[in-house]
């Protein structure tokens, strides 16, 4: 039985300056509705999709009726 050959390949990383990005700090939200109840609290922000803002709303409806 014939057993495989590995072959180690040495690699150089280089560091190249002219493809990295640069991180500001994140634009500021502007939020538009705090709602709080007895046990949460949600706070909501500029540009949330109506779909995540419609689940979020029911998950706190029905954590409030508990």
């Amino acid at each position: 039985m014939e057993k495989n050959k590995q072959t180690i390949v040495p690699v150089k990383l280089q560091d190249d300056q002219n493809n990295r990005r640069t991180v500001g700090k994140p634009l500021p939200q502007k939020l538009v509705a705090h709602l709080k109840n007895s046990q949460t609290e949600l706070l909501i922000y500029e540009g949330i999709k109506p779909s995540t803002l419609k689940i979020l709303l029911m998950e706190m409806a029905i954590n409030e009726a508990r």
